[in-house]
């Protein structure tokens, strides 16, 4: 007699293969990405080695400076299968981007344009989800654009809080 109550060996079973199962899953999707360190951030950007996700909008700020125009709102993006995720307002009306995923991410995002050194960010819970290099005044037109777009919304949309 091992002393365990009848049905406990089958429930200590399927209590392992539970657990199995979580970690499995786990490791399939993987835990939240948690970013560097913001020097090692910061030495990346110098390095001009920019990735997806793996910088934050402080890190560009404290290394490359101000931006010419900073921009937040409530935007629609496209997921890319390079992992880029492009936003509504640089798709033209009618078109589907190319290598898009099929799927959209509505999220309030923070846009850094650098028009000096030709490239235009977005953020997404503080870490870099989108990157073009435009020239200036490719940048500045889409400035303009943003400008255009907050003049003509609601008053319900000025008032929803957009996360600094």
């Amino acid at each position: 007699m091992t002393g365990r109550a009848p049905g406990s060996a089958g429930r200590t079973a399927s209590s392992a293969l539970l657990c199995a199962v979580l970690a499995l899953l786990l490791g399939a999707c993987g835990p939240p990405f948690v970013l560097p360190s913001l020097d090692h951030q910061k030495r990346n950007i110098a390095n001009n080695e920019i990735r997806l996700r793996a910088l934050s909008s402080k890190a560009f700020l404290e290394t490359w400076g101000q931006p010419t125009y900073r921009y937040r709102a409530r935007v629609q993006f496209f997921p890319l299968e390079n992992g880029n995720y492009l936003p509504r307002f640089r798709v033209p009306l009618g078109e589907s981007p190319q290598g898009w995923d099929s799927t959209t991410v509505l999220e309030d995002a923070l846009f850094l344009a650098y028009a000096d050194r030709g490239e235009l960010l977005g953020f997404i819970d503080q870490r870099l989800v989108y990157r073009e290099r435009l020239s200036a005044e490719q940048i500045l037109a889409v400035v303009k654009q943003w400008k255009d777009e907050e003049q003509f919304r609601t008053g319900l949309e000025k008032a929803l809080p957009v996360p600094q």
